[in-house]
């Protein structure tokens, strides 16, 4: 469950109960040593929007980062922006139990800096409405050290700036925009998820190593569609292929009439849709038209492929649909995977994500135990350096272990290894092939491949 503030304070009383017992443990003397979305908040969030969009000119031309605010109290807190609502909710399971496991593992290791962490779930909603500057705006007034999130990269967009000029952490589990490897973000932005662009080549390349010389492509027109679409255009074309439609579409389209006449007049050899829960309409018009996954090489993307038999009311259609999501091989990881529904408390069917958020969690209390304090800019000094470069470890005890003994830890995650690089995103990842059948079941023969 969230916390409140009211933990927080029973927290830092305990840990001061513990430290005037203990009188000067390891333990206590560390951490005294490191104590160095109505209308009318609509309007309100569109108005500190503009008022970052003036300022983003000015951050820019300044070298020195936000300093660390209110938030710095000696306990590790992690706020959530995740999709409980909206284009991307079927993404809420794996990403709300992956954070509820990391707080239960790291905690029931003795916490971070001698103090349980504190989590806070809230909602980003998606574009439509604006749900994530509220939930910020919440989260950051909470003390939150950290804020997870959020699962869509046009979303990230609407409330970067806010977090990392307030000096707080933004880690995304899942956002894939290019945009984020070179966003001016105080270096206080980071992602567990792969920049699209190996999602790109993986795609591009299962397309033209089908035995399709021609693609048509049709995304949605925001960061997350433009991104991964050019990114899979661009890998097609490298290949020999020729890429016959490139069609953009308005995140609020509900007809997709005219986008799949043009599809229909391609002829392509093959078609990739790049879409969130739209992809149901998308295909369904896809299949009336004689180009649907049955008729015709059809190919997704994470942002709907593992859901998709959810988003069609006759999932027959999305017989030989074939997608990409990042992933490790589920198989490997059973025993994670078991625990996501005792964590969720319902049945949990997707578990994209799940892994990746709760690796940033265990990323970021790594980061604090190595910087010996939640300020939030000394935290970020040691994100990348805890994914790499170190002693092998795979999980948040034995990797705290190694910091305690003086040494240096590389966290392999569940969804890792990561291998961060300098813009605080991992240099290679996993990806899940999928493929489905004509129950609108994924098929048993997933393949998993490496991309660097």
């Amino acid at each position: 469950m969230a916390k409140t503030r009211l933990m927080k304070f029973l927290a830092l009383l305990m840990a001061f109960s513990f430290a005037a017992a203990a009188c000067g443990s390891d333990d206590s003397g560390d951490t005294a040593a490191t104590d160095e979305t109505t209308a009318d908040t609509a309007d309100e969030a569109t108005d500190d929007t503009a008022m970052t969009d003036e300022t983003t000119e000015d951050t820019a031309m300044e070298d020195e980062t936000p300093a660390a605010g209110s938030s710095v109290d000696g306990v590790l807190t992690v706020g959530s922006i995740i999709p409980l609502t909206g284009d991307l909710a079927f993404l809420a399971p794996p990403e709300v139990a992956g954070l509820r496991l990391a707080e239960e593992d790291i905690n029931a290791a003795g916490g971070v800096l001698g103090n349980p962490i504190v989590t806070i779930e809230g909602d980003s909603g998606d574009t439509n409405v604006d749900i994530a500057n509220p939930s910020v705006d919440a989260q950051l007034a909470d003390g939150a050290d950290v804020i997870v999130g959020a699962a869509s990269s046009a979303v990230s967009k609407t409330v970067i700036d806010k977090i990392t000029g307030a000096g707080v952490i933004q880690f995304s589990m899942a956002n894939t925009s290019p945009d984020f490897t070179t966003y001016n973000d105080n270096g206080l932005y980071f992602r567990t998820a792969p920049s699209d662009l190996l999602q790109g080549k993986v795609l591009a390349d299962l397309v033209a190593e089908e035995g399709n010389a021609s693609l048509s492509i049709i995304y949605r027109q925001e960061s997350y569609g433009e991104g991964l679409a050019n990114a899979i255009k661009e890998n097609f074309e490298a290949s020999g292929g020729t890429v016959d439609e490139f069609l953009a579409y308005a995140v609020d389209t509900e007809n997709f009439d005219p986008e799949i006449d043009k599809l229909v007049a391609a002829d392509s050899d093959a078609y990739v849709v790049v879409a969130f829960q739209e992809a149901g309409s998308i295909l369904t018009t896809m299949n009336e038209r004689g180009i649907g996954p049955v008729d015709k090489p059809v190919y997704g993307v994470d942002g709907f492929i593992e859901g998709a038999a959810n988003e069609v009311t006759d999932p027959s259609i999305l017989e030989g649909l074939k997608g990409t999501v990042p992933s490790v091989d589920l198989t490997s990881i059973s025993d994670f995977t078991d625990r996501f529904e005792a964590a969720y408390g319902e049945p949990v069917e997707v578990f994209a994500y799940g892994a990746e958020t709760y690796d940033a969690v265990v990323i970021v209390a790594l980061a604090a135990e190595v910087a010996g304090t939640d300020d939030p800019i000394a935290i970020a000094a040691e994100i990348n350096g805890v994914t790499k470069d170190g002693e092998k470890c795979t999980d948040f005890a034995s990797c705290r272990d190694i910091i305690a003994a003086g040494g240096d830890p590389d966290y392999d995650g569940i969804g890792g290894p990561y291998e961060f690089v300098d813009a605080g995103e991992p240099s290679a990842a996993s990806f899940r092939i999928m493929t489905y059948g004509a129950d609108g079941i994924d098929l048993a023969q997933d393949v998993y491949v490496f991309a660097e």
